[in-house]
């Protein structure tokens, strides 16, 4: 039985998203969000893949210590070929119904699942929700939508829990510019449109979106 996935319809999305692309959408955020804990559906991940009229829904969360953020590199044994050896900073992956999560936030249950499947974080503290991220400029992002949260640490303690699937390594501010090309395209989108406006007030070239 193929894996089922959350989805959104795109066309419940279309007064909320703008018509550029490679955003990060931090305006109208809530209401997105809102909309999916609404209007959530599942269908078989290997038809969503190449579905356009749905985007599949995934939390995606970057760890952030200081002036240091947690840098991924995607190694072979991730499901995603498309991404193998892919800088990242975000954690994160699709959500799964699951009968437990009756009543409660699947976006926020989906989200901890992930983080204790993939990394263990000595000393988390908060968990800010940062915005939206779209993207239609190539097969992967164009059937995805990420909801972009940090997660500050109060410590640099960290494990790798799927060490086939990952690995890590803290990383400041000049780093991520080195590596900025073999960045995966949503991580690359995080640094200009986030950490680069948080830092300077300024964004690099990617489309600004409200």
């Amino acid at each position: 039985m193929s894996e089922q996935v959350l989805v959104i319809q795109n066309n419940l999305l279309t007064n909320h998203i703008p018509s550029k692309t490679g955003c990060l959408i931090t305006v109208q955020k809530e209401q997105i969000f809102d909309n999916i804990l609404v209007n959530q559906g599942f269908m078989p991940r290997d038809e969503a893949e190449y579905d356009l009229e749905h985007k599949q829904v995934i939390p995606y969360v970057i760890i952030r210590n200081g002036n240091n953020y947690l840098l991924l590199k995607r190694l072979t044994g991730q499901t995603e070929k498309r991404l193998h050896n892919k800088y990242s900073l975000g954690i994160g992956g699709h959500i799964n119904p699951d009968a437990s999560m009756s009543g409660e936030n699947i976006v926020l249950t989906g989200l901890h699942k992930e983080l204790n499947e993939e990394v263990s974080v000595d000393d988390p503290a908060d968990l800010n929700f940062i915005g939206i991220i779209n993207d239609e400029s190539n097969s992967v992002s164009k059937v995805h939508l990420g909801l972009l949260f940090e997660l500050q640490a109060k410590s640099p303690g960290y494990r790798v829990l799927e060490t086939e699937k990952m690995s890590a390594q803290w990383v400041n501010e000049e780093k991520l510019r080195e590596v900025y090309d073999g960045l995966e395209t949503w991580s690359q989108i995080v640094f200009d449109q986030y950490i680069m406006k948080a830092n300077y007030g300024t964004q690099r070239p990617h489309n600004p979106c409200p």
